[in-house]
């Protein structure tokens, strides 16, 4: 596949068979300064922030620099199937459906 080519899916399945998950991609997802930050020592850089908003300053502010997705799981909550479902290293991934990104607009801000 090519970078950055989850900005265009709609619906994704994740691994196979009956505990198949599939999630609905809701919109692009703003990073934060946690991104930045090395896990081990707390100490807190520009990067990776610094080198993505050359090309990934996509939404209503310059400020907000976006890599991955936000997603729901299909489903109900409440439904017990939902606990039965894993997702694991190595599992295959499916794209189901593709559109147009989504980006922040008036009606979906970032938080």
């Amino acid at each position: 596949s090519k970078p950055f080519d989850e900005d265009n899916w709609k619906a994704i399945q994740i691994g196979t068979g009956p505990n198949a998950t599939i999630l609905h991609i809701t919109k692009g997802c703003p990073r934060c300064k946690q991104s930045c930050t090395d896990q081990l020592t707390g100490e807190r850089g520009e990067e990776p922030l610094e080198t993505l908003s050359d090309f990934r300053a996509l939404g209503t502010s310059e400020e907000d620099v976006y890599f991955g997705q936000n997603a729901v799981i299909n489903g109900y909550w409440w439904a017990n199937d939902l606990n039965e479902r894993v997702v694991s290293v190595g599992d295959p991934v499916f794209i189901l459906t593709r559109g147009r990104p989504t980006w922040d607009s008036e009606e979906v801000q970032a938080e």
